[in-house]
C-alpha cells in the first residue's frame, strides 16, 4: 500500500471517529458543524475622561431582537437572530450566516451612572454612551502628631515569684 493510501485510510478512519463521537456526546459543543458554532458580536470599547463609548457589530439584528442591561461595571447583551427562510429548487444550498441566540458580558474599565447610557444603533452598529462616575473623594483625616524631646519612658515588666 502506497503511503498517501494509508494516510487517506487514516483520514477517514479519524473523520468516523470524530463523527461518531459527536453524535453520541452532542453536549460536548467541541465537534459542532460549521455553521453550529455560537456567535458573539465583535466589539470596540473607547475611554475618555468623562465616558466609555462601546460599540458593537450586530449585523442584520433587529432593535426589538436586541436586549442591553448595564450595571455599574459590566454591559450585557443578549438577543436572537432569526433565520430567514429559504428555499432553494436547484443545487447545494450553503450559508454561513450566525442565527440563533447570543449573549456577551462586557466588562468595564471604570464605574458608570447606569441612568445616564445612551443607546443608538445604525445600520448594524450599536454605540452605547456611557456616562463614568466621578470617583469618590477618599475620607482622609489628618492626624497631628507631637513631637517629644524625650523618648517614651516604658515601664519595665514585672517580675513573677514562683
Amino acid at each position: 500500500m502506497s503511503l498517501i493510501k494509508e494516510f487517506n485510510n487514516l483520514r477517514q478512519q479519524m473523520d468516523k471517529l470524530f463523527d461518531d463521537l459527536a453524535q453520541q456526546q452532542p453536549h460536548l459543543g467541541i465537534f459542532a458543524k460549521a455553521g453550529e458554532t455560537p456567535w458573539t458580536p465583535a466589539i470596540e470599547l473607547q475611554e475618555t475622561e468623562t465616558e466609555l463609548l462601546l460599540k458593537a457589530q450586530l449585523p442584520g439584528i433587529k432593535p426589538e431582537e436586541l436586549d442591553i442591561q448595564v450595571s455599574e461595571n459590566a454591559v450585557f447583551l443578549s438577543g436572537e437572530h432569526q433565520e430567514e427562510t429559504k428555499t432553494t429548487e436547484k443545487g447545494l444550498f450553503r450559508s454561513e450566516f450566525h442565527y440563533g441566540q447570543f449573549k456577551r458580558v462586557i466588562p468595564l474599565p471604570a464605574a458608570i451612572k447606569r441612568e445616564h447610557v445612551k443607546a443608538e444603533m445604525v445600520l448594524g452598529l450599536l454605540t452605547l454612551t456611557m456616562l463614568k462616575t466621578t470617583p469618590a473623594l477618599p475620607n482622609l483625616v489628618k492626624v497631628p502628631l507631637a513631637a517629644a524631646d524625650k523618648p517614651p519612658v516604658v515601664p519595665a515588666p514585672e517580675e513573677k515569684a514562683v
